[in-house]
């Protein structure tokens, strides 16, 4: 999830200590929704197909609870087998005694689409990068649900 709309959904407050790092899921792509700038991520059919994205340590129950509420019922928090690519820290470990060196594999939450497949342009792979250049600032100031969460946050 791109860093804004995290942050838009989940409002962490001033004592929040989060650690992001650059990680991949394998064997899952992600197509367009249809007429929405967002993705929809479901199995791949070639099991070596890589996702890309940030895997981020340390939200509370609360935050979770957020981004449950902001994906609907159409993406729920999955357990995935996720490989960080770059060390974390003890700190934000499940055990917090030793850190997570990169390209370790590890259980971690990622949303998956499970809605009907027609609602996923197929053809359309979703690009991440067009997305924040295209479609990011105009649709965080358009869309209700930001609209609200920043009327909240005061951002």
């Amino acid at each position: 999830m791109e860093p804004k709309v995290l942050n838009a959904v989940t409002r962490p407050g001033p004592d929040a200590k989060h650690f992001a790092v650059r990680a991949t899921v394998k064997g899952y792509t992600r197509y367009t929704y249809h007429n929405q700038p967002f993705p929809g991520m479901i199995a791949s059919q070639d099991p070596e197909e890589i996702v890309e994205g940030l895997l981020v340590f340390g939200h509370s129950d609360l935050e979770l609870h957020r981004l449950d509420q902001f994906e609907g019922p159409e993406y729920p928090r999955t357990t995935l087998q996720i490989t960080v690519h770059a060390r974390v820290p003890a700190q934000f470990t499940m055990n917090m005694t030793h850190d997570y060196e990169s390209e370790t594999t590890l259980d971690a939450y990622a949303y998956v689409f499970t809605g009907p497949l027609e609602h996923l342009d197929l053809t359309r792979p979703w690009d991440y990068e067009a997305f924040k250049i295209e479609h990011l600032s105009n649709w965080m100031t358009i869309d209700d649900t930001f609209k609200s969460m920043m009327e909240r946050t005061g951002n």
